[in-house]
């Protein structure tokens, strides 16, 4: 009869070795912010924490498929320093964006503004599903997302995309296209069109699993290491005009539904600090180093879990069958 000591016993020396687990790293939406994930990854990577499995979301997707395909953190860092200096990206609303956010603006408004008289959307905004047309996401993403299936990466991967017809979360991976599946869960709202995959409209991943913790959950995966790119907190300022209105309370929505998924995330690491904007690629070195920083100072918390996670899952198992 195997008594509860016995089954922790072997519950442990099934998983003592780091690499047998499914440890899965999801890698949050966050713009420009995203480049944090880079440092993330060289953190884990240096103090030997492994993981089986990437899942990501909007940024972290783009961030995620790189690595995933060569796992070599140098490699995703030239790449993506790559992509943010590439014609393509700064003749796009996206580098203008940068250029713009990266500036000291007083207000939102002036910003949003600023760039909407410089790239002539305006007119996009309302006749159009995005006002960055397919192609140019196309030519932004498509140089640094070869056209293969997601199970051709070295590393496992998945990402996240929500169907707009009926607001679902669609999780890509195995044969799914890489690239299509990545520029859909990138397709920010506003900025992108829906991106259209065999008839169905798909928009930014973010919009219902900012961090990518549902996916993993939906993956089955047994401990997640989540890195949260997002603003952490509510900005300050006041709400002025409808425009600050309308934005401050999806903010408050979004903080609200990740904030619920905190607790099915074994590790959250979120190591952007500052009123740094999503847009201001030019800050992107400094990103990548608050990602290593952050994530060092929180190797002992990862390995101590992983230590105990056969036997926090074995009482969880209990409290299930007792309940």
């Amino acid at each position: 009869m195997l008594t509860v000591k016995s089954a922790i016993r072997k519950e442990f020396n099934t998983h003592r070795n780091f690499n047998r687990r499914r440890i899965t790293l999801a890698l949050g939406g966050g713009a420009a912010r995203g480049f944090a994930h880079i440092g993330a990854i060289r953190a884990l990577n240096e103090h030997h924490v492994p993981f089986d499995m990437i899942v990501g979301v909007s940024m972290g997707a783009i961030v995620g498929s790189c690595y995933a395909l060569v796992p070599d953190v140098d490699f995703t860092r030239e790449r993506m320093s790559d992509l943010v200096y590439s014609d393509a990206f700064n003749e796009s609303l996206i580098g203008t964006w940068s250029k713009t956010f990266g500036q000291k603006a007083k207000n939102i408004l002036k910003r949003m503004n600023s760039v909407l008289t410089r790239t002539n959307a305006m007119g996009k905004m309302f006749f159009a599903k995005g006002i960055l047309e397919n192609h140019g996401v196309t030519e932004v993403l498509g140089p640094y997302l070869p056209d293969i299936r997601i199970s051709n990466t070295r590393i496992p991967f998945a990402c996240a995309a929500v169907e707009l017809k009926r607001g679902l979360l669609k999780i890509f991976y195995g044969n799914d296209n890489l690239r299509e599946a990545v520029i859909a869960s990138a397709s920010m709202p506003l900025v992108f069109p829906p991106r259209v995959i065999e008839g169905v409209e798909y928009v930014d991943g973010g919009v219902l699993d900012k961090i990518g913790i549902d996916s993993c959950n939906q993956l089955s995966s047994k401990f997640i290491i989540a890195i949260d790119v997002s603003d952490e907190k509510l900005p300050d300022n006041p709400a002025v005009n409808a425009l600050d209105v309308m934005l401050k309370t999806e903010e408050i929505a979004s903080l609200y539904r990740r904030e619920r998924q905190f607790n099915r995330a074994d590790v959250i690491i979120q190591p952007i600090s500052g009123t740094h904007h999503w847009a201001d690629y030019s800050a992107w070195k400094e990103f990548i180093d608050m990602g290593y920083e952050k994530t060092r100072s929180q190797i002992k918390e990862i390995k101590s879990k992983l230590r105990w996670m056969p036997i926090r899952r074995h009482f969880a198992m209990f409290r299930r069958l007792r309940s």
